[in-house]
């Protein structure tokens, strides 16, 4: 996904003016993605279908209720499952891609689209959230300290944030620089982010020995675009990828250090109305 945060304020119109630029690369870059190679991932490719499964369970754990915004929503598939799973829930989106938003509202049952990044006054959600999920966001985002503060900032006192990154550099591959990451998480690494900001860490595990991991290097071999097109291909290719998912989906029930795929839920202190 691509940065859902914007960048520092600017102390002239000048500054202003590139941020805005910047901004508008990244929102047509993430367009492009989700137009391609993310388009069919989100609803048929095994990453996006086990990791949506398991956001569910964890959601499940932790008996969400309330108001719920999803940050870098993309074009709303997992706002649908979550829509299914709890429809007790009052939904909301905050999206930085233009043609994302434009889908996000096409979307029924959703309460309000956001469209902008995070941290922009502008696209800033109306109130306090009690639940905030944040999948595959991070890792995008040069500050994503700040990033972090502008989420406990939007979550109520109490509020819950369930959050996804990749981990481990070392299984670095060019679909990171392909898809504008700029980290990969170590372990441990996110949950001491939260706690430094007062969060309580609630569940901090990395999943993806040895199966998921295997299959991102394989991926990193080829573009997202070409891993989307040999998905499209055949129904053998849909089964196998319905098979992967439900492996990866099992593997998540181990915690492993070694794990490409990193889980926190964080809980915002009662009481904390917020940040400076």
């Amino acid at each position: 996904r691509s940065s859902c945060c914007s960048s520092r304020s600017a102390g002239s119109d000048g500054g202003i003016a590139e941020r805005t630029r910047a901004q508008d690369v990244e929102s047509t870059q993430y367009d492009t993605l989700w137009s391609q190679a993310w388009a069919d991932a989100s609803t048929q490719g095994p990453g996006f279908l086990s990791r949506h499964a398991c956001i569910l369970r964890l959601l499940s754990n932790y008996n969400v209720h309330g108001r719920l915004l999803e940050v870098g929503a993309g074009r709303g598939d997992l706002l649908v499952r979550i829509q299914q799973r709890f429809p007790q829930l009052q939904l909301t989106a905050l999206e930085p891609g233009t043609a994302a938003a434009q889908a996000l509202r096409a979307r029924p049952g959703l309460s309000a689209v956001h469209h902008g990044p995070l941290g922009e006054p502008s696209a800033r959600p109306e109130g306090f959230f009690d639940v905030i999920v944040c999948s595959e966001v991070l890792e995008h985002i040069e500050d994503d300290e700040r990033a972090l503060v502008e989420l406990i900032d939007l979550a109520a006192p109490g509020g819950l944030l369930f959050l996804t990154v990749p981990m481990r550099a070392d299984l670095w591959t060019p679909v990171d620089d392909a898809v504008g990451h700029v980290r990969r998480y170590e372990p441990g690494q996110l949950a001491s982010l939260c706690q430094g900001y007062g969060l309580q860490v609630l569940h901090d595990q990395a999943h993806g020995f040895p199966l998921y991991n295997t299959y991102y290097r394989l991926l990193g071999r080829r573009t997202p675009e070409e891993t989307a097109k040999l998905g499209r291909k055949s129904l053998l290719a849909r089964v196998a990828a319905r098979v992967a998912a439900a492996a990866f989906l099992l593997e998540t029930r181990v915690d492993s250090r070694r794990g490409a795929r990193g889980f926190v839920v964080a809980r915002k202190p009662q009481g904390d109305v917020g940040s400076e």
